[in-house]
């Protein structure tokens, strides 16, 4: 059902999107949501050519696909397509240059990636990719991102502060909206007022860590975050996609490991067996001390299952203050959900089934998507969606119901190109209306892998893992 939008606050927000592509973060979703297609794809459009203009003079691989497709203007969406980054582009360096710890070709090479100028960053003393971090942080305003790539090799993504800044402002946009939404005793969080614990079961810091930890308790208060697992080495984490690969391949003894890493084994060996324990305490404290209060759990579906099942295997039900909320995604190690999963859970957790959101995003782009109550993942206005043919790449139709690989272009990014093509496998529906109310296309709930691809990266349910498997191949080195 649609809410009523007063005309002369969505006047205001038309206007000040196109002049602001993030401020829908200042406006309520029913306010968002509301304007109409096809004028939303103006908007976008609009953006668009602002963002290509910027980036042929600006990030010199764009640029360069740019001339050599004969690309001078965008007219429509598809025009900028063949200039879109895909799951190789953040990896597209030799690998022997990290064994080296040839960092000065690397920072050449990311600087080719993204609009910051990196020519004056002196990268010659570095000697893992944790020192090559520290220097960008020191020497420009990249504050570089790791994904945990499952091919064998790690991508880096360049962003800057002011952009972790914006995506950590939509992050709690989309969390105060979807409180709002529950149906049940949740309600958004007033700071000043409410100090609502945030539980998230992974690393407070590094490459890899949710940035959003630190801007919550910047946001609501000191203390209110319990990560239990501190720093996510970016040494460990590349590591872990070169051994997955690499045993795929029956090739593991054959990999060749920086010296530097190497010399780590025994912090390596701690961090590695300090990291069950840390996780069992973490669940004994959601039963002990978090106990009947409202809080805030951010975790992959796994997790939350397991904590839920957990509890239901001790014949707990309402663990819980009924207005807390929990936030998934990710999918299950299994690549299945168990039959009654989300119902079992929150009767376990003590919340209506409404106060278990699911989302669906990658680290690609800088906002994400929650599933609405209907069951569909709406796409964000600061993104423009396609759906391309899985064997030929090309665009489908923006009309109707489309199935296919998933491609965005993130309008929130200035460092990177914000054009991606993913190996994810959607269903779209363009003009059907949805039953909440929401304007504008979204996605089906069930997302997949496109065949080919099925092993392209490590998906979040299995990141952990793959860590573990890193640190007992180097202990074995």
């Amino acid at each position: 059902m649609r809410t009523r939008v007063d005309p002369e606050v969505a006047g205001l927000y038309r206007q000040q999107l196109k002049d602001t592509i993030s401020c829908y973060i200042d406006y309520p979703e029913e306010v968002v949501f509301s304007l109409p297609p096809a004028e939303l794809d103006d908007i976008r459009l609009q953006w668009l050519r602002r963002k290509f203009d910027a980036a042929v003079g600006g990030i010199a691989i764009v640029g360069q696909m740019a001339q050599q497709h004969g690309i001078d203007s965008v007219g429509c969406f598809d025009d900028a397509l063949p200039i879109f980054y895909n799951q190789e582009t953040f990896q597209s360096y030799p690998q022997s240059w990290l064994e080296n710890s040839d960092f000065k070709r690397m920072t050449k090479w990311l600087g080719k990636l993204c609009a910051v100028d990196l020519a004056a960053v002196d990268a010659s003393s570095c000697e893992s990719i944790e020192d090559w971090i520290a220097v960008l942080q020191q020497q420009s305003s990249v504050d570089l991102m790791i994904s945990a790539g499952g091919n064998g090799k790690a991508a880096f993504l360049p962003r800057t502060c002011e952009e972790w800044m914006t995506a950590q402002r939509a992050t709690l946009w989309g969390i105060q909206m979807a409180m709002q939404a529950v149906d049940g005793d949740a309600a958004p969080l007033q700071s000043g007022v409410d100090r609502v614990p945030l539980i998230y079961p992974g690393a407070r810091a590094g490459a890899r860590s949710w940035r959003f930890l630190d801007f919550y308790e910047d946001t609501f208060g000191n203390g209110l975050v319990d990560a239990p697992l501190g720093y996510t080495d970016a040494d460990l984490l590349t590591l872990a996609g070169r051994i997955r690969e690499a045993s795929r391949k029956g090739e593991a003894g054959s990999l060749q490991i920086n010296p530097a890493l190497l010399a780590r084994k025994d912090e390596i060996a701690r961090l590695n067996a300090e990291k069950p324990l840390q996780i069992e305490a973490l669940m004994q404290r959601m039963l002990d001390d978090y106990r009947d209060q409202r809080i805030i759990f951010y975790s992959s579906m796994q997790m939350l299952y397991d904590l839920a099942m957990r509890f239901e295997q001790q014949g707990i039900k309402g663990a819980y203050a009924a207005d807390s909320f929990f936030f998934c995604g990710g999918g299950f190690v299994s690549g299945t959900a168990p039959d009654d999963w989300k119902a079992r859970a929150a009767a376990a957790l003590g919340i209506p089934e409404s106060a278990i959101r699911i989302g669906y995003g990658m680290q690609e782009s800088l906002t994400g998507m929650q599933m609405c109550d209907h069951g569909n993942y709406h796409i964000p206005v600061c993104m423009i969606p396609y759906v391309l043919d899985e064997t030929t790449d090309q665009p489908l139709p923006r009309s109707g119901r489309q199935q296919g690989r998933f491609a965005f272009f993130d309008l929130l990014a200035d460092t990177s190109w914000g054009g991606y093509i993913t190996s994810d496998r959607v269903t779209i529906n363009w003009d059907q209306p949805c039953g909440c109310g929401h304007q504008g296309a979204y996605l089906d709930a069930a997302i997949s892998r496109v065949a080919e691809l099925q092993d392209d990266k490590i998906g979040c349910a299995g990141t952990a893992g793959a860590l573990d498997d890193a640190a007992d191949f180097l202990l074995r080195a």
